[in-house]
């Protein structure tokens, strides 16, 4: 088939846009867990509502950039060409590397999606992602995005006591902002010794990926908490708000107070790293100091414990139980180093 009558418009043929909401539905497994997956060999899904919908934004603005600059009408049309013009019209624009390697990353889930609709079909595949343009490493190093505790202070004064209420229930808990607004009172258990902990075994429509989550209530916040669970039923949500209430107020409360937002999700980044001095307690110091190493190690390429001696291995293995308690806490999993760059540098 010439290029002409692959740009033309077949009678009912569905717009771009529909075509790859059709193709992202086959790796939709949104709510169940991506550990599992993983573990079964199989990554090429997607279990987080929030990339799910960052997928779809990006994969539909690229359709219609190949509808609009090549002619394309069906994207099982698509080549490795089009996904090189789209880039490089994304870098006259001045995004940054980072910007590009997630695009490339939601690029190779659409044709994930249209690789398993193909295959449904009983037609070849369509390759239009191979090798990346823009090599992982070339990414922005990571920075501290986390609030202090002062920055905190002032963006609560110009907070509604309800957004407040959330606020601290991410820097507490470390909950993300979805997190904090599905989170029901079933998922706040009393141990024996009368403390309170967040225990999600089921966390399908909860948590990212519908993980498994456990985190301890910090003994300065139970009041607080308590207080926000009193007179509620089980099944009732916490809180009971809206993502976007929550993204609002802290925009707002940031104008308002001259802090600089590091989003939402800074207070994650506050949680671990605040959670991270906790457990190191009194080898705060020499803890931080190995975990440089063992970046600095990954960053050169070489093994995490690489130029450590035997008199360190006891620290070496008390810090990586530490960054994989806070992992967990996170919901993320072990050893994700990457995410320590991020999270705990």
């Amino acid at each position: 088939m010439g290029s002409s009558q692959k740009g033309r418009k077949a009678m009912g043929r569905p717009s771009v846009k529909n075509q790859v909401e059709t193709a992202l539905k086959e790796i939709n497994r949104i709510g169940y867990s991506k550990r599992e997956a993983k573990q079964a060999g199989d990554s090429s899904n997607i279990h987080s509502i929030k990339y799910y919908r960052d997928v779809q934004g990006t994969a539909i603005r690229f359709a219609e950039f190949c509808r609009e600059q090549y002619g394309i009408r069906s994207i099982y049309y698509l080549t490795e060409e089009h996904t090189k013009g789209f880039l490089q019209s994304l870098t006259g624009k001045g995004v940054s590397k980072g910007y590009l390697i997630n695009v490339e990353s939601h690029l190779k889930k659409l044709q994930n999606g249209m690789q398993k609709f193909s295959e449904k079909q009983g037609k070849p595949p369509v390759i239009f992602v191979g090798t990346r343009h823009i090599a992982t490493d070339e990414r922005e190093k990571p920075h501290d995005r986390s609030y202090s505790s002062l920055e905190i202070f002032e963006i609560g004064k110009h907070m509604s006591p309800n957004v407040h209420a959330a606020m601290q229930m991410s820097v507490h808990l470390g909950l993300r902002a979805k997190e904090v607004t599905n989170i029901r009172v079933e998922h706040i258990a009393e141990n024996p010794n009368g403390r309170l902990q967040i225990h999600i075994v089921e966390g399908r429509g909860v948590t990212k990926g519908g993980r498994f989550r456990d985190i301890p209530v910090p003994k300065e916040y139970e009041s607080m908490l308590r207080q926000l669970i009193q007179g509620k039923i089980p099944g009732q949500k916490i809180l009971g708000m809206k993502e976007g209430t929550l993204r609002s107020g802290l925009k707002r409360a940031c104008d308002k107070s001259g802090i600089n937002s590091a989003g939402w999700h800074g207070f994650r980044h506050t949680y671990a790293r605040q959670r991270l001095e906790e457990l190191l307690g009194g080898r705060k110091k020499e803890g931080r100091e190995m975990i440089e190493r063992m970046l600095n190690n990954r960053s050169c390429g070489r093994k995490i414990d690489s130029g450590v001696r035997a008199h360190e291995k006891e620290l070496l293995n008390m810090v990586k139980q530490v960054i994989n308690v806070v992992h967990h806490e996170l919901g993320h999993g072990n050893n994700r180093w990457g995410l320590v760059a991020v999270y705990m540098s």
